[in-house]
């Protein structure tokens, strides 16, 4: 009977042992198992997490540039340009064209600052230019409708971007808007006289250089939305003008300096005119005068001189022969003469 019992233990114990190292087989597996998918899920959070930062940035920059791309058109609409231009015209009568400018601009909403017009004369032809203002929207077509006034010799047309320029004035004015409103605050609950008055003399200078400024501002402002135009109308192009010489041209300047010559000569004259006729008649009077006192002085000087006048009685004519010397003295009788002689 105990030797059965020894027989199953053996058969038990093996059974026992291969049973443990199955499980042990088992745990091992299912742990490198479960460490291979939990080393494979970080792998894959990070792969996720930068793909998504990647997604994430690949899509901030195409929303920004899509955003800047959306603004360029409003940033550009916001810039402020100054724009001028200048124009020569050949046309047939310049004071016509000058005339037909005036109403083409005004149709298009500008206006004329300045017109000047020059009469054609014997040495120079006649000749306008103006000087307009039209809105910046209307400068191109304002360029292209000179073709309808004559033939365009040359166009000129710059531009000027001060969007600095206005963005600058626009943070000094409104800076000087905060402090001038401050100050006025401040007034209202000044102490003292002495800073009421020290407040009041600061507001006053801080609003002067706030109206200076906003002027100026004024004055851009009109710049960028009315544009500059400058044209001059001729009757034949500048480059015939200035290249007249040789004999003709000459003769042509000599003549023109001679009728310039006499013109200034006849102004002189004509200057001159009034200040000889005074003269004249100022020596005619002169000459009347001494006519009138001449006969009156040459009657008192011719007068006789009675035998009672002595040498001292006044001056002598020396004209008038002098008396015959007698020989008698003066307090001697002369001698009776005899009646028989």
């Amino acid at each position: 009977m105990p030797a059965s019992p020894r027989p199953a233990r053996g058969r038990r114990a093996p059974a026992a042992v291969a049973l443990a190292a199955t499980l042990l087989l088992l745990v091992a597996g299912c742990s490198s198992g479960s460490g291979g998918d939990a080393s494979s899920v970080p792998d894959r959070g990070a792969r996720s997490a930068a793909g998504s930062e990647d997604g994430a940035a690949d899509g901030s920059a195409a929303g920004t540039s899509e955003s800047l791309a959306e603004a360029d058109p409003a940033a550009a609409a916001e810039r402020e340009i100054v724009t001028t231009g200048s124009a020569t015209v050949v046309a047939d009568d310049p004071a016509a064209a000058a005339s037909r400018l005036a109403r083409l601009v005004e149709e298009a909403g500008g206006r004329v600052e300045r017109r000047t017009e020059t009469a054609a004369s014997a040495d120079s032809p006649g000749t306008a230019s103006m000087t307009v203002r039209l809105p910046a929207n209307r400068m191109t077509g304002a360029v292209e409708a000179l073709d309808k006034l004559g033939t365009v010799e040359d166009v000129d047309v710059q531009t000027e971007d001060v969007t600095g320029q206005g963005q600058d004035l626009d943070a000094r004015i409104a800076a000087l808007t905060t402090s001038t409103d401050r100050l006025r605050d401040l007034m209202k609950t000044a102490g003292t006289t002495e800073d009421l008055l020290q407040v009041e003399q600061e507001l006053s200078t801080r609003q002067a250089d706030l109206d200076a400024l906003t002027a100026q501002r004024q004055r851009l402002s009109d710049q960028v939305a009315m544009s500059t135009l400058d044209v001059r109308l001729v009757p034949e192009p500048v480059d015939a003008v200035q290249s007249r010489g040789g004999f003709l041209g000459g003769l042509s300047s000599g003549w023109h300096a001679l009728v310039t010559t006499l013109q200034t000569i006849v102004l002189v004259l004509g200057v001159l005119l009034p200040w000889l006729v005074l003269a004249a008649i100022g020596y005619l009077g002169f000459r009347w005068l001494r006519r009138r006192t001449r006969p009156a002085a040459e009657a008192d000087g011719g007068a006789p001189h009675g035998p009672q006048d002595g040498p001292d009685d006044g001056p002598r004519d020396p004209e008038t022969p002098l008396p015959p010397a007698s020989d008698q003295a003066p307090d001697e009788a002369p001698e009776p003469v005899p009646a028989g002689r």
